[in-house]
C-alpha cells in the first residue's frame, strides 16, 4: 500500500481545501490543468476523511470515470471502494468510500435508502456537470457534507453557475 508522494503544488491544493472546510466554507472546487495530478489530490482528500471518520462519495457522470476513480484510489492510498451502480450498493458495506454514478444517486429510491448525514464528504470528477439538477438532488439530500468539486475546465462559459455551487 503506497501512499503516493504528492508534488508540492498537489500538497498545497490539500491544504487549500481543508482550510476551506475549516473556515466554515462547506463547498469548494479544485482547478487544475489535465495532466497535473487531479486525481492525486482527491484521493488524498478522501483518505484524509477516512482517517477523520468520515464516509466519502466520489461521484462522476461516465461508468469509465468511476472505474479509474476506485483503481487510483486503492493504487494511490490503499483504499478499497464500494460502487454505487444499477446492482451495487455500498450499504452494508465495511468500505468508507463509494464510488458513485451521478445517474444512479440522482434517483430518489436510491437516495432514500441512506441517512441524509451517510456522507460527510463528496467529491465531484468533472465539477463542470455539477450545476445540473442530477447532481443538485444529490447534494441537497447530502446537504451537511462537504463538497470538493474537480476540475481542468471550469470556465466554459458556465463559470458564473459553477459559483453558485461551488
Amino acid at each position: 500500500m503506497g501512499d503516493m508522494e504528492l508534488r508540492p503544488y498537489q500538497s498545497e491544493a490539500v491544504t487549500a481545501i481543508e482550510d476551506e472546510w475549516g473556515k466554515g466554507v462547506k463547498k469548494t472546487l479544485l482547478v487544475l490543468p489535465t495532466g497535473t495530478g487531479k486525481t492525486i489530490v482527491f484521493c488524498t482528500i478522501a483518505k484524509n476523511a477516512v482517517m477523520d471518520g468520515r464516509r466519502v462519495l466520489i461521484l462522476a457522470h461516465r461508468g469509465e470515470l468511476l472505474d479509474q476513480a476506485a483503481d487510483k484510489l486503492q493504487k494511490s492510498t490503499g483504499l478499497k471502494c464500494a460502487i454505487e451502480k444499477a446492482d451495487e450498493t455500498c450499504i452494508g458495506s465495511w468500505f468508507r468510500v463509494t464510488v458513485g454514478s451521478v445517474q444512479t444517486m440522482m434517483r430518489e429510491s436510491r437516495l432514500k435508502k441512506f441517512p441524509p448525514d451517510y456522507f460527510g464528504t463528496i467529491i465531484i470528477d468533472e465539477a463542470h456537470h455539477s450545476v445540473s439538477n442530477s447532481y443538485q438532488n444529490i447534494l441537497t439530500y447530502f446537504a451537511d457534507a462537504r463538497v470538493l468539486g474537480v476540475t481542468a475546465t471550469p470556465d466554459r462559459g458556465d463559470m458564473r453557475n459553477l459559483g453558485q455551487v461551488f
